[in-house]
């Protein structure tokens, strides 16, 4: 039963409602109550009183220390029908799921390459039945999450929903960028709907499930151990631009009262993954508050800053969420995103410029063609640049954007539209898993995207090729 005990619909759209059915709670950062029976959160500002109301359980979830400075501190109290730990002890899972990852200091699952890598877009296996949790694989990363610090990079494809079961990540948080089919996402504080074009996180320890009411999916999941995401600091732009916190979305509370025997937890730990079994569904919270929640974002709802004059922006500029290091300015993850602009720099190569950067970066495109990669960089795909890497446009692209010089399009304005890629970028060195380079979708040929650049230098009177010439009047200087 779901709802209230005499009425199984979701709660009904408020007017903080996302548009597409469900109810939601605005603003990242908020601390936020929600109840789907009225009167079922603790009054007189008790968090665990005697006897919760309605004979709830209370239940903490804590996504930082106790002690964590106030400002930074993470947590939400849980009002539930039964508590979570009421289940059978966990064992590994079986069939386990090889291809997770959560420790990349084993290089017998994960090396180091400096080597530009691409891969083409990955359908699910149409003859194996895959939900979120099988059709998950690790691609890349770098750190522990045992030693809580690091992160990994994901991509899924899933033709099937979770029945029967939910996940808890008790490794890190997941941020989720669905590229093909709509993801309908439950958790223990409500339901989520999640097309391409937006994106969710899923704090670490919440348990969720995943629907597919388009049929297949696939998309990609960065993973940040030891940290959480936030707003970056605008710093001179001010106070206002870039992701506004009031657009971010967090779920109202529903549950779920009905029997459920043999309902399964699968928990990943360590990046394996384990199971126990209970007789209820976990989403069983009837009220919440707190300010430790999942939430999604709608990248449209992104507001770019760029060059208004001359030179191309910093990609840094297009930064939605970061989760940053304890040296200034230096982020574990960004996450980063190129929308659709106006493109006005005058006298200025408008495509992003060649680089090699003290980053590393994960690339993929949501749908569209990418300004720098005219061909073979295909929505679905992704790339990897990592440290100190060169990479940048394509010869087609270099070509077609020099081309321009002297010509009226040179500085006409020029938007930018029918795309959307994004990056995730950290400052750790990542390894790359080893089904990922032997994986049949990487592109062998991504180098030959360059081999065509060539020389455009000249120098000397006659603009021809080769070493500088002289000439002297000077007949002391004849030889």
């Amino acid at each position: 039963m779901s709802g209230s005990p005499a009425d199984p619909r979701p709660p009904e759209p408020e007017q903080n409602g996302g548009g597409d059915g469900y109810a939601y709670l605005s603003g990242l950062g908020n601390s936020f109550s929600s109840e789907a029976v009225q009167g079922s959160l603790p009054a007189n500002g008790h968090n665990s009183p005697l006897l919760c109301p309605l004979g709830l359980y209370a239940e903490q979830l804590s996504g930082t220390s106790f002690t964590t400075p106030r400002h930074r501190n993470l947590r939400t109290w849980m009002y539930r029908i039964k508590p979570s730990v009421t289940h059978d002890p966990f064992h590994p899972r079986d069939p386990p799921n090889p291809r997770l990852l959560a420790d990349f200091h084993d290089p017998r699952a994960a090396i180091a390459t400096p080597t530009q890598l691409r891969w083409r877009p990955r359908d699910a296996d149409k003859d194996a039945d895959l939900d979120f949790v099988d059709g998950l694989y690790t691609v890349c990363g770098a750190g522990s999450s045992f030693l809580r610090h690091g992160f990994a990079v994901h991509m899924y494809a899933a033709n099937k929903s979770m029945d029967g079961c939910a996940f808890c990540n008790a490794d890190g948080d997941f941020l989720i960028v669905p590229q093909q089919g709509k993801l309908l996402i439950t958790t223990e504080c409500g339901k989520m709907l999640v097309p391409p074009g937006e994106i969710v996180v899923i704090p670490q320890g919440f348990r969720f499930a995943v629907d597919l009411p388009d049929g297949p999916s696939r998309g990609y999941v960065s993973e940040i151990f030891g940290a959480h995401f936030q707003l970056p600091d605008l710093g001179p732009i001010g106070a206002n631009g870039l992701a506004s916190a009031r657009d971010f979305l967090s779920p109202t509370a529903w549950y779920e009262q009905a029997h459920r025997p043999g309902y399964v937890i699968v928990q990943k730990y360590g990046g394996e993954l384990f199971t126990a079994t209970q007789d209820f569904s976990p989403f069983n919270v009837v009220a919440w508050h707190g300010n430790y929640v999942p939430y999604k974002y709608d990248l449209s709802k992104f507001c770019p800053f760029n060059t208004v004059l001359f030179d191309h922006a910093d990609p840094s500029v297009n930064t939605v969420l970061t989760a940053p290091t304890d040296k200034p300015g230096v982020a574990l993850l960004d996450f980063v995103i190129f929308p659709p602009r106006w493109l006005v720099a005058e006298n200025t190569f408008r495509p992003p410029y060649y680089h090699r950067n003290c980053m590393s970066e994960f690339m993929g495109l949501i749908y569209g063609v990418y300004e720098a990669k005219a061909d073979g960089f295909l929505p679905g795909g992704a790339s990897l640049h990592s440290c100190m890497t060169p990479h940048g446009p394509d010869t087609k692209t270099y070509e077609a954007t020099i081309s321009k010089l002297g010509g009226p399009e040179a500085n006409t304005p020029t938007r930018l539209s029918g795309t959307l890629a994004f990056m995730f970028e950290s400052a750790l060195i990542p390894r790359v898993c080893r089904w990922a380079l032997e994986s049949p979708s990487r592109d062998l040929d991504y180098y030959q995207c360059w081999i065509g650049l060539k020389s455009h230098f000249s120098h000397g009177k006659d603009g021809s090729d080769g070493p500088a010439t002289t000439s002297s009047d000077d007949k002391d200087g004849e030889k």
